[in-house]
């Protein structure tokens, strides 16, 4: 028989004892003779000695400073309930775009779990969130409080009171909620830069519903990034302390009881695969959100990838192994009228050295508005210092880039690449309008790519335009097929425009 309770909204399914015993392959044998009792052999030794008293004393001292660090911060952590009139659509168990997905977001769900989006006068939501300010500041995620119409925040003490969404910031998945009119328990914000992969770490939070929980796990990475794609800004702490749905906006503490992390994400429920935005990243975020209600942040206006020992080769002799390679230099901006050009590696910002583009990000993004950058370029065999004055970054609808469309109907003049396996067609004003481009780009529009070619896995794609074949502008289709077909050890560098951006692409000599 089957007993089941519902705690929070997590069900909790008791077995009876017949289902106690689950034993596979049992074997029971006795002996023949009745009067004989059954041998047992008992004669197998530990491997190893009882712990000593010491080493039981430091297990149980490590385990007490879990206990005080929970003690210290549960006044701070709070549980954020939202409720959102009809017809939206709140992230919850029932009702979760992520779900299923490899980085579901993790946000509970105090409503009906089978209600569909836009059905039902309101919809209601729940998560964590951290005081971070003794006048009442908390910090929590973004897609916790975002398009609410209430928010409620509730105290480890019972105590519920309204919030207020001071600000958000979606491209750090951040936000600032308020509350007024009750004391309350600020926890600190820690470093963390100066946390050790390895170190132990404890999450607190409200998974499903479920107040106050505590898990113990270590700090398992450092920087993670290219998780979620689009604008967001990426720089994330792993963890194997267990989260789940309802922990978002909840804090990632150290042993010395400090916020080093605001947990975000998770790679699927029970997989011990969880990310934080670092402290680093929230704290010039906060102070803006509290101070002005929103971010604003500092541009040069390049756009990178990481270099590749590929495309290392296709730059040429003594190119540099590590640093951000310049894809592209948005016009009229910071970059542009210091002189940065695509193709320039990026070896060292502020003296720091770059060893991947989210260096150079970082190192910007903790830069005033209005502040020069000493920029050191690796360029054509030279090292060449660049000078940007940082400017506000525009809004998203001005530097978000577009995908590849669908391939032109134009007249394909050029063959087809056997080896290389793409169409390629000269663009003309007609092709630009259509790709979305400047009537005036000269180039190569990519007309096809055949399944399975080296061009598809350099990952090319139909409607990309080639501007550049091995740093040579391109100017027709037959100056791109003239270029691929020369051999070229390690083969060719192209530069490529998709929709508003450009990247560079290596390929192999046709």
């Amino acid at each position: 028989m089957k007993k089941k309770n519902v705690v929070g909204g997590l069900a909790l399914i008791g077995l009876g004892a017949a289902a106690a015993v689950a034993a596979t392959h049992v074997q029971v044998q006795f002996n023949p003779s009745a009067q004989a009792a059954p041998v047992i052999q008992a004669d197998v030794k530990p491997a190893l000695p009882p712990p000593s008293t010491q080493q039981v004393t430091e297990a149980r001292t490590l385990s007490r400073t879990f206990a005080q660090v929970a003690s210290q911060l549960s006044p701070s952590v709070v549980r954020i309930s939202i409720t959102k009139g009809g017809g939206g659509k709140v992230r919850g168990r029932g009702n979760n775009p992520f779900q299923g997905s490899p980085f579901e977001r993790f946000f509970g769900d105090d409503g009906d779990e089978g209600a569909a989006p836009g059905q039902g006068p309101k919809q209601r939501g729940l998560g964590s969130g951290v005081v971070i300010d003794k006048k009442g500041y908390i910090l929590t995620n973004n897609h916790v409080v975002e398009d609410a119409d209430e928010v409620k925040v509730s105290f480890a003490d019972g105590k519920t009171v309204a919030g207020k969404v001071v600000g958000t910031d979606p491209r750090t998945d951040l936000a600032v909620v308020k509350v007024d009119g009750i004391g309350v328990t600020a926890a600190r914000l820690g470093d963390s830069e100066k946390l050790q992969v390895g170190e132990w770490v404890i999450a607190i939070g409200n998974p499903f519903g479920l107040d106050h929980t505590v898990t113990v796990g270590v700090l398992s990475a450092k920087n993670r990034s290219n998780l979620q794609g689009g604008s967001h800004y990426e720089d994330f702490l792993q963890t194997d302390a267990s989260i789940n749905p309802g922990n978002s906006g909840g804090p990632l503490v150290n042993l010395d009881g400090e916020v080093i992390g605001i947990n975000t994400m998770i790679a699927g429920i029970g997989t011990g695969i969880g990310f934080a935005v670092p402290s680093s990243m929230a704290k010039p975020i906060v102070e803006q959100l509290i101070n002005g209600g929103k971010v604003r942040r500092p541009y040069i206006g390049i756009r990178m990838q990481e270099l590749t020992p590929e495309m290392a080769k296709g730059l040429g002799k003594n190119a540099p192994d590590k640093g951000a390679l310049v894809a592209q230099v948005e016009p009229g901006s910071p970059a542009e009228k210091a002189g940065a050009k695509p193709g320039d590696v990026i070896v060292k910002v502020s003296g720091q050295d770059v060893h991947a583009a989210k260096d150079v990000q970082r190192v910007i993004l903790g830069r005033k508005i209005g502040e020069k950058i000493d920029v050191e370029v690796w360029r054509d065999g030279n090292h060449v210092h660049i000078n940007p004055l940082t400017q506000e970054l525009p809004g998203d609808d001005k530097i978000a880039s577009r995908g590849g469309e669908g391939g032109p109907n134009g007249s394909e003049r050029t063959a087809q690449k056997a080896k290389l396996g793409i169409g390629l067609s000269s663009v003309t004003p007609m092709l630009a309008e259509r790709l979305g481009v400047d009537p005036r780009t000269k180039g190569a529009v990519i007309t096809s790519v055949r399944d399975g070619s080296p061009a598809q896995e350099a990952g090319l794609q139909q409607g990309d335009v080639v501007l550049e074949v091995d740093r040579r502008p391109v100017q027709t289709a037959d100056d791109a097929v003239k270029a691929l077909t020369a051999e070229r050890a390690g083969g060719h560098l192209l530069r490529v425009r998709r929709g508003d951006a450009m990247q560079f692409v290596v390929i192999p000599s046709a």
